[in-house]
This record gives structure tokens, C-alpha cells and sequence, in this order.
């Protein structure tokens, strides 16, 4: 049995002759990150399909914390880039507030769409606020910085962000116009930095706008 929200499924039982790798068209449905599969495409078989947890921590963070680093090694001189904490290290309060208003918020939200509080969901919300942290540093500062010499300023925010969404396509299997919105999104954070000059602040935003794209894991963990 499955359960998800306030409906419960029953996955049907395999055909004699289906493959034990390929998945019925309920099961197809059901490996996308939440009833209604807003992001990720339908896999036709367990082995490509994002059903876990885990699944995200080993393709998606694991990927985008090597970008993190690999660029970030290549970006020297840390006085290029440690001048966008300054606010958080001015102001660590203001930001702390901050943190506590999300989190409220996250539970209201989660009260309303009745997504309880299991320890897998709050595993869940710390994972998109560590996501949000190396992606930010990953897309937003080292890449940009790597690439800004040989391409210029503005074209190296634009290949960051497009470089971000293309990821989600392979990572999380994530649908086209959903990568294509995501590298909009990364141009939209790319200007919120340049303007605020404060790269907690734009941390904070994003965890926010990840959460409301994807406030549960993969469905697979309910099984």
C-alpha cells in the first residue's frame, strides 16, 4: 500500500510476463518526487526513476557540491568572494530571525497541504537549505568567478545559470520546462546577489523557492 497525503494507492500486481525492471503505469506515476509529478519526467524503469531519498543526496548533492569545489579551488583569492558574508558576519541575528520565520512558515505550510512532521520531512527541509547553500556558492560566486575571465562578467552569470538547470535535467530527472524555469531562475538569483550584494540572503530566498518546488521527497520513501 501506498500513502500519499489523504489517499492511499494499491499498487496493482506485475504482469506474468513484465520485466522485474520496468514499472506498470501507476508505478511510472508514482516515481515522480509527489502525486501530480510538477518536476520530475516518468521513468520507465526502477534503475533511472528518482524513488529515494538517497537517490537525491548521491546525484543531485553529490554532483553540485563537486562543482562547489572544483570550482571554488580554482577561484584563489578569497577576498574576491568573502566580502558577500559581510552582512551575515555584521548582522548574525537578523539572519537568525530570519531563519525562524521560514521555518514557521514551512510548518504553516506543511499544516495546510497535511505534511506531517516525520523525521524523513525534517531530514528533508535540511537537505534544501544545505542544497541551497552549495548550489548558491556553486552557480552564484565560484563558477561565475572561474569562468569571468575568459568570458566576461555577464556571460558567465548566464552559462552558470544555464549550466544549474541543465544538472537538474540529468540529477533529478527533472522535465525540460522545469530545467528551463530553473535556469530563470538562477538568473533572478544571479541579480538578487548583484544588487544585495548579500549571498545569505539570496541562500535564504532560494531555500525558500526550493521548498514550495519540492516540499516532500521522492515518493519512494513512503513505501
Amino acid at each position: 500500500m501506498l500513502r500519499s497525503d489523504s489517499t492511499t494507492i494499491t499498487r496493482p500486481a506485475a504482469l506474468p510476463n513484465q520485466s522485474p525492471g520496468l514499472m506498470s503505469a501507476p508505478e511510472r506515476e508514482e516515481s515522480m518526487p509527489f502525486p501530480g509529478g510538477r518536476l520530475q519526467r516518468p521513468a520507465k524503469a526502477r534503475s533511472r526513476a528518482v524513488l529515494h531519498f538517497r537517490q537525491v543526496l548521491s546525484r543531485h548533492l553529490l554532483t553540485m557540491s563537486v562543482v562547489a569545489v572544483v570550482t571554488g579551488l580554482g577561484v584563489a583569492r578569497v577576498e574576491d568572494w568573502k566580502w558577500l558574508l559581510s552582512p551575515l558576519i555584521a548582522h548574525p541575528v537578523h539572519y537568525l530571525a530570519m531563519c525562524v520565520v521560514i521555518v514557521l512558515g514551512i510548518a504553516i505550510y506543511q499544516r495546510v497541504k497535511r505534511i506531517p512532521w516525520s523525521a524523513t520531512q525534517m531530514g528533508w527541509v535540511g537537505y534544501l537549505f544545505l542544497i541551497s547553500v552549495v548550489e548558491e556558492w556553486a552557480f552564484r560566486v565560484f563558477l561565475p568567478l572561474y569562468l569571468t575571465d575568459d568570458l566576461g562578467a555577464r556571460a558567465s552569470v548566464l552559462l552558470s545559470s544555464v549550466i544549474f538547470g541543465a544538472l537538474h535535467y540529468f540529477t533529478l530527472r527533472w522535465r525540460l520546462m522545469a530545467c528551463l524555469l530553473t535556469t530563470l531562475g538562477g538568473l533572478g538569483f544571479g541579480r538578487l546577489l548583484d544588487v544585495s550584494g548579500d549571498l545569505a540572503l539570496v541562500i535564504l530566498v532560494h531555500w525558500i523557492v526550493t521548498f514550495l518546488n519540492t516540499p516532500r521527497p521522492p515518493v519512494g520513501e513512503s513505501r
